[in-house]
């Protein structure tokens, strides 16, 4: 590793003494969290959280979050007010909407998982068991992580185009109405008229044209639900992980979706085609446009661009091991 890249890459870690805090933490908190389709899915509490933390003499004040948002304004009242650490206690969506609050500010992101899946807590190695998580804070290693960014919206995990956008979308209403059956047919017919379209894909290295039914852009290694979508990709390096799932059937893709599902890791079809670019532009040609999310949540359609913002989130990580995928260049231990 030449001087200046070592430098960089040691200039994203630090470390943060959550004993010697200013403030006490904003703990941001989802009361809804940890529950699917009306069924529960994480058994951990908000108490059992506050027990956690108050078990590693951890100051803090409880903020809970009232609707879709709320938890993005609390994250930049938090910051207003100069607040060092920003502690979110619930699942993806909330720690999403808490890291858009925090972008490109000095504020520390600390996760207590709460949710369903948790991928950024999978991606930063934070434990699920809530003890284990407050004591991995107490460690108090932080890395200014990328972010990825469509305008002016900040996604940690992946922006996606074409089958996952629009899977996502239809399960947003699923979840919001419960209507199963107009859920299969309103799928049934998206999957049967997608196709794989004509794309103009335009980056920071050139153009080129491919038929695919999905392009994927991702920050971190997983999205929705846990898919390794993107097993190379790295939050510490300035650039996204574009796959373009070229010649890939969709019948393929929904096969090759299900065996990712659940964090496990398998490379893309061979079919598929990789760029590692700091900005990337998709549009149809001939065609009509195609949905596009980020982190699962639906954003528009195409055409779309996407940049990375390079450490533009401070965030608390644990102690990566060999059974998983760690999404940074581990450095030398950082001290306090």
């Amino acid at each position: 590793m030449s001087s200046t890249v070592e430098q960089r890459t040691r200039q994203r870690w630090g470390h943060l003494d959550v004993h010697a805090l200013a403030q006490p933490a904003a703990l941001i908190f989802n009361p809804r969290a940890g529950h699917k389709l009306g069924l529960e899915t994480n058994r951990t509490t908000a108490e059992d959280v506050q027990k956690a933390l108050q078990g590693e003499h951890i100051p803090f004040e409880p903020w809970n979050t009232e609707y879709p948002g709320h938890a993005t304004e609390l994250a930049r009242r938090a910051v207003a007010e100069r607040r060092e650490l920003v502690i979110t206690a619930g699942g993806d969506g909330t720690v999403n909407e808490v890291a858009r609050g925090l972008a490109n500010s000095d504020a520390v992101l600390a996760i207590m998982p709460l949710g369903s899946i948790m991928n950024v807590a999978r991606t930063l190695w934070i434990p699920r068991d809530p003890l284990l998580a407050a004591r991995t804070l107490t460690d108090g290693k932080t890395l200014a992580m990328d972010l990825g960014r469509v305008g002016e919206r900040h996604f940690l995990e992946a922006a996606g185009i074409g089958l996952d956008a629009g899977l996502f979308g239809y399960f947003d209403r699923l979840e919001s109405t419960g209507r199963r059956i107009a859920f299969v047919r309103a799928v049934w017919r998206f999957l049967r008229q997608l196709g794989t379209p004509r794309l103009l894909i335009e980056h920071a290295n050139g153009h080129l044209r491919a038929r695919a039914s999905l392009v994927s852009i991702a920050n971190g290694p997983y999205v929705g639900a846990a898919y390794v979508i993107a097993p190379d990709a790295r939050i510490d390096d300035g650039l996204l992980e574009v796959i373009i799932f070229r010649g890939t059937s969709v019948p393929r893709l929904l096969f090759h979706l299900a065996l990712i599902a659940g964090g496990r890791s398998l490379p893309p079809p061979p079919e598929a085609q990789t760029l590692r670019v700091d900005w990337v532009r998709v549009r149809t040609v001939r065609h009509r446009p195609l949905p596009v999310h980020a982190d699962g949540s639906p954003i528009g359609a195409t055409p779309v661009e996407v940049r990375a913002a390079e450490a533009a989130l401070r965030v608390v990580v644990g102690p990566p091991n060999q059974t998983g995928i760690c999404a940074w260049e581990v450095v030398a231990p950082v001290g306090g």
